[in-house]
């Protein structure tokens, strides 16, 4: 009783899982926390850039084969260190007062935002399924996301515009358990995302001004842009053996996220 009340928990709760970490036939709950770090190998700025994300995760795997999960998460996007604007004579060209509503939105702006939220179902094929004779070489995993996002920074207050946006993206992975004579094992792992998203932002079709050139009214509508992207992710979870507290976990990895590097560290426990 305790455990399925758990697990109503888990897949009510607002909070966030990444890709499941799964032993073959595990059934559980797991628990994480993560850090993106976005770091420049080989640019002219500085290695560790002003850009980030955090991620809280909580979901559910049944018997290695399905997982279910919920995500949240936080980013701030600052990739350059001077910013440029298409502007008019005598118009301001601070970062602060301008904004670049464009597919790569993350890097042409200064401290951007993202809060998301996403739902995420995943199915995972292994040796432990019948309709296998032999033992696999490697477990395959096929994963479907959806999500929404909403963005923020001091230009957007200062325009008055919201800019929020909504996504799904289809996760194919490849991992394998593999014991060690110590106390934990590992899971090597390789993730390969293909993420589509659509970002909504005011405009304004007409501006009606008097003979002194004063607005009088305008007619606002929304605009939008889809982004596509193609990620990829390699990590190499450390699980350790039951302890009175679950099996916790570390997984540092390394990523390609919107044409940048991300180095990350996942922390957690299965239950």
């Amino acid at each position: 009783m305790k455990k399925i009340l758990l697990v109503i928990i888990a897949l009510f709760s607002f909070t966030s899982a990444q890709t499941h970490i799964v032993p073959e036939g595990f059934s559980g709950i797991s628990v994480s926390f993560k850090h993106d770090q976005n770091v420049d190998f080989f640019g002219e700025g500085k290695f560790l850039r002003d850009s980030y994300e955090n991620r809280i995760g909580f979901g559910y795997i049944y018997n290695g084969t399905l997982g279910i999960d919920l995500t949240y998460g936080y980013s701030l996007n600052n990739k350059k260190d001077e910013y440029s604007f298409n502007t008019t004579d005598g118009e301001s060209s601070s970062e602060e007062e301008n904004f670049n509503f464009v597919k790569n939105f993350r890097s042409e702006n200064a401290n951007v935002g993202d809060k998301a939220f996403s739902f995420g179902l995943t199915y995972y094929l292994n040796d432990n399924q019948s309709l296998f004779e032999d033992n696999l070489p490697i477990n395959l995993s096929l994963g479907f996301r959806y999500g929404t996002k909403n963005y923020s920074s001091d230009a957007l207050k200062f325009l008055n515009q919201d800019f929020y946006g909504k996504f799904y993206a289809i996760e194919f992975g490849a991992y394998k358990e593999l014991e060690t004579d110590a106390n934990f094992f590992m899971i090597p792992r390789v993730k390969i995302g293909i993420s589509n998203e659509k970002n909504i932002f005011d405009s304004i079709d007409a501006v009606n001004t008097d003979e002194g050139g004063s607005v009088l009214d305008e007619s606002n509508d929304t605009d939008s842009f889809k982004v596509s992207s193609t990620y990829i992710e390699f990590a190499l979870p450390f699980i350790l053996n039951n302890t009175s507290a679950g099996q916790p976990f570390i997984e540092p990895s390394i990523a390609n996220k919107y044409g940048t590097t991300h180095l990350g560290l996942r922390f957690g426990f299965l239950f």
